[in-house]
């Protein structure tokens, strides 16, 4: 195993946003590509962003541009 298999394996090398909300399961490589998506599909903003499962200390709401 290379070392970059070894560091992806281990969480290192992909971070994950998605929202701390039980259902809403979609994951995303950028905070750009899930806040896109909070916005295209209508999901309420108002849950905490998460990186690999962790909370950020910020809701999504709060990166969402005023219409």
């Amino acid at each position: 195993m290379s070392s970059r298999e070894i560091m992806n394996a281990q969480g290192f090398g992909s971070k994950k946003y998605s929202l701390d909300c039980s259902y809403y399961d979609k994951e995303f490589d950028s905070i750009d590509e899930l806040i896109d998506d909070i916005a295209s599909s209508g999901m309420d903003p108002n849950y905490e962003i998460t990186k690999n499962n962790k909370g950020i200390g910020e809701q999504a709401i709060e990166l969402m541009m005023p219409f």
